[in-house]
């Protein structure tokens, strides 16, 4: 069952764009996509349409969620695009273009949480300091 209050109209141009749970959005049908089933949602504020899937990997994907979140984790254990290819019997370039998706998805959600932090510079220093902290701990060269 699907969470109308995690979704946000996804109209620029919208008030309620970007925010959730504003009781703007209603259910508005469905579409098959690659064997899976996908909602539709309409804006009662701008009247636009958009899929389950707009602003997220999955969105204009040529696989499905399943084949996307294979392809994540393996890239995530640490297996190359080469060898996630082999492994999952896809193409080295069809590999890359989901990582590079996921990637610029991922890279577009951080500035968006990092944006709205209105931390100080102080504050920024110690979250990058804790990062890097972190990331030396996990190559062993920290305590």
């Amino acid at each position: 069952m699907i969470d109308i209050d995690q979704y946000f109209c996804t109209n620029e141009q919208c008030k309620c764009y970007g925010l959730r749970s504003q009781g703007n959005l209603i259910k508005a049908g469905t579409y098959i996509k690659q064997g899976e089933t996908k909602q539709m949602f309409k804006c009662k504020i701008c009247g636009s349409r958009f899929s389950e899937t707009r602003n997220t990997i999955f969105f204009n994907s040529h696989y499905d969620s399943a084949t996307i979140g294979k392809i994540i984790r393996c890239i995530a254990e640490g297996n190359g695009v080469r060898a996630t290819a082999r492994i999952l019997g896809l193409s080295k370039d069809a590999v890359n273009a989901v990582v590079l998706k996921a990637g610029q998805h991922a890279d577009e959600m951080m500035c968006n949480l990092l944006r709205n932090l209105h931390l100080t510079e102080c504050q920024m220093d110690e979250l990058w300091n804790f990062i890097n902290k972190k990331n030396a701990i996990r190559r062993g060269f920290g305590t």
